[in-house]
């Protein structure tokens, strides 16, 4: 879970994971939160994720940095110990809120350590980081007005650092990104074209104000102890709070989230324009019980990107999995505390590791290295 303090400007003053033991505060604010800040030192020292490889895997482990504009991001490279080199690579992109590499936002849920590692001993090179602001990366003072385009900067970044390593091929890299990740991917496609592919794990196919309209009126809709005028009602003040957002209202008066310089970007962004500018392979991944990204979404992408030229374009749907690809009865997030396993099935991991192996192994075929 990722918790976010805002002041009344909206600007983001405290981060907290609770599950690392993680704050990370606004400069200006860090004297209300430093008897906190002190008491928890030693604790999130001892409790710091290890990214290290595992005993006797057939990949290494670096932690490395990289300098975006006036911030570092931190993170973790897999490289294979045997296999041709330079080998072919993978970033990988997180959904929204700022996660560290793993993404693990509930539980032992940590589908990038996963994934990484599936790769990586396949002789795929991973780079996976915490994002701006959090973990070992710094630059928390950019998150009041960074938004998905700042992040896709990161990325960009993280692709040309790997361009700069000898043991990658700088031809051969891919980006797998889940949720906003999943925009994130081809924005950075779009405009990079040496990029080999990308994969979208749950990326949305709708504007952001009719994601998140959805995602709000749900609840109201399995509520059966609400009247259909009390939905009605309810509904319309959804409506109310996001064309405020969008039309450069008041928000003082709304949720810290509402506030936040991102949400409008979000709000009014439409990824099938940047979909159909993407000419590289495209592998859109989809639970079918995803009640945040809807499965219909998949074939909104899948459509506008065959239609804009794309002849490289695989949908695989997976039965009975919500939006964090994990088993679930609902797939509402009112669940998530509850679900059976918090480990992606190795079907899920396989299915991308397939699709990639496949794919940057044909780009190698086809440039005769």
């Amino acid at each position: 879970t990722l918790l976010l303090w805002a002041d009344m400007q909206g600007r983001v003053v405290l981060i907290s994971l609770p599950q690392q033991n993680y704050i990370s505060v606004r400069e200006e604010y860090a004297s209300f939160v430093e008897p906190l800040h002190a008491t928890l030192g030693k604790t999130m020292k001892h409790l710091k994720p290890d990214y290290s490889a595992p005993p006797d895997a057939p990949f290494t482990a670096e932690e490395v940095k990289i300098k975006v504009k006036d911030f570092e991001l931190a993170g973790t490279l897999l490289l294979p110990k045997t296999g041709a080199r330079p080998f072919p690579a993978v970033i990988t992109s997180t959904g929204s809120g700022q996660q560290t590499r793993d993404e693990p936002v509930i539980k032992d849920y940590k589908i990038f350590r996963q994934l990484a590692e599936h790769l990586a001993a396949r002789g795929i090179a991973v780079l996976r980081v915490d994002d701006r602001g959090v973990g070992d990366s710094t630059g928390l003072g950019t998150l009041d007005r960074a938004t998905t385009f700042d992040f896709a900067d990161d990325a960009r970044a993280q692709v040309a650092y790997l361009r700069t390593r000898s043991e990658i091929d700088a031809d051969n890299i891919a980006i797998v990104g889940h949720s906003e990740g999943g925009v994130i991917a081809p924005l950075v496609a779009a405009d990079d074209p040496k990029l080999a592919a990308i994969v979208l794990l749950a990326g949305t196919g709708k504007r952001g104000d009719e994601v998140l309209l959805y995602q709000m009126n749900r609840p109201l809709e399995l509520n059966a102890a609400m009247s259909e005028e009390e939905k009605a009602k309810g509904r319309a003040e959804n409506q109310k709070i996001i064309r405020t957002v969008i039309e450069g209202g008041d928000t003082s008066k709304l949720p810290a989230l509402f506030r936040f310089y991102w949400m409008k970007v979000f709000l009014t962004y439409d990824p099938l324009t940047t979909i159909r500018k993407v000419k590289q392979p495209i592998f859109i991944v989809q639970g079918a019980l995803d009640r945040q990204v809807t499965e219909e979404q998949a074939g909104m992408l899948a459509k506008a990107a065959r239609e804009a030229g794309n002849k490289d374009v695989t949908v695989r749907v997976f039965p009975n999995l919500n939006h964090l690809f994990l088993p679930a009865k609902t797939g509402d997030e009112g669940e998530y505390n509850s679900l059976e396993t918090y480990v992606v099935g190795e079907d899920v991991i396989k299915a991308i590791g397939d699709w990639l192996q496949f794919k940057l192994e044909r780009s190698v075929r086809a440039r005769g290295r």
